[in-house]
């Protein structure tokens, strides 16, 4: 297979054939389409979920574009990649985007003193198919599978629209369903093959348990809610996030919190903050958690807590209770607590499974770190 590079500029002739496949974990949440210069669609044979067709290229000019399909859910091509194009029986692995984008221009076909050709690219859009059309100015083009609905979603739950029960942390932090109604939903962080661990708490009362994006079914395996953490199985795509285990949180150290909070008001995807240990335990003397101040909202919990190499130090646990302190006159602000990542080794050997074997990283920039973040840390869904 060649690696093709942006902007590079591949031969075609006017009956070349183009497959194109995507195979990253959210694949299946991908649509491509072929734009005409003049604003129309050229027609696309989809060979399966994740592969598409495209024949007789002796266009003026055409963009091929892919794009989330469910985007107002939230998430990015990014995490659909690796994407091979193959071109008249020649593999090329296309770049990723630099970019987190909704909708990526995947290739650009034109045709100069004419030879036709296809431009590589990997440029798009951040809020989706909807700005590309806006862009390119398709007016009222039907966008093909805009509207795909999800398949194998979970069902909704028994309570409908009535108010939800109480899922309240014991450390002071709901993590109710999104408004209107179907799902209660956390996070975890994929720290093994097939093996997530996020806080008991967000699992507490729920029966039936699902990756947020693909709906992938996951089982518990274990429990332990004296430090609120369990374990979670399933098929799952992503890399496990190392676990910092043999140096201690150090006071003021530089920690960036990841999770899915707060999905119904900001969307479904990855959100990052940054903040420092601002506590070595908990209000109460507790070592095996510690304050953070990187902010955090309903939803986070289970959520990852890594240090600036992007090594797991801790699960995100609560949030002071704000309204119980504004009652008596004060004011506490990002005050939160994180279970420490050493009781999550302890609890996997505890359990019997397999030991993580991910080795600590060091080095690498800030963009680096929470791009694999959005290959690590998960959203939860819970229903009764």
């Amino acid at each position: 297979m060649t690696q093709a590079i942006s902007g590079q500029r591949i031969t075609l002739t006017g009956t070349s054939e183009i497959l194109i496949r995507f195979a990253g974990r959210d694949a299946s949440r991908l649509s491509v389409a072929v734009f005409t210069g003049s604003g129309a669609l050229h027609p696309l044979d989809q060979m399966g979920t994740t592969d598409w067709r495209l024949s007789g290229c002796n266009y003026d000019k055409l963009e091929i574009v892919a794009y989330i399909t469910d985007d107002k859910q939230g998430g990015f091509v990014n995490s659909a990649y690796p994407c091979t194009v193959t071109i008249d029986g020649t593999s090329y692995s296309f770049p990723e985007p630099v970019e987190q984008l909704a909708a990526v221009i995947i290739g650009e076909i034109y045709t100069k003193s004419g030879t036709v050709r296809m431009k590589v690219s990997n440029e798009g859009f951040t809020f989706g198919i909807d700005a590309y059309a806006r862009a390119r100015n398709l007016g009222d083009l039907p966008i093909p599978n805009r509207s795909r609905p999800r398949d194998n979603a979970p069902r909704p739950l028994p309570w409908g629209d009535n108010p939800s029960p109480d899922r309240s942390s014991p450390w002071g932090e709901p993590s109710p369903p999104p408004r209107g109604g179907a799902f209660a939903s956390g996070s975890g962080v994929l720290i093994g093959s097939n093996l997530i661990v996020t806080n008991a708490h967000v699992i507490d009362g729920g029966n039936e348990f699902a990756l947020g994006r693909t709906q992938q079914r996951l089982v518990p395996v274990a429990v332990d809610p004296m430090h609120d953490l369990a374990l979670l199985q399933g098929q799952i795509q992503g890399e496990p996030l190392p676990i910092r285990i043999n140096s201690p949180v150090w006071l003021g150290e530089a920690v960036m919190a990841a999770g899915y909070p707060l999905m119904e008001v900001l969307g479904a995807d990855l959100k990052v903050t940054t903040g420092n240990v601002s506590g070595l335990t908990d209000g109460q003397g507790d070592v095996s958690r510690f304050q953070f101040s990187a902010p955090i909202g309903s939803g986070s919990s289970g959520g990852a807590i890594i240090d600036e190499e992007g090594n797991l130090i801790g699960i995100t646990s609560a949030s002071l209770a704000h309204q119980n302190f504004r009652d008596r006159g004060a004011i506490s602000e990002n005050v939160n607590f994180g279970i420490r990542a050493a009781i999550v080794f302890e609890m996997i050997a505890a359990a019997g499974m397999p030991l993580p074997t991910t080795a600590a990283q060091a080095g690498g920039n800030r963009r680096d770190v929470t791009n694999r973040l959005r290959n690590s840390v998960v959203s939860i869904l819970v229903s009764a």
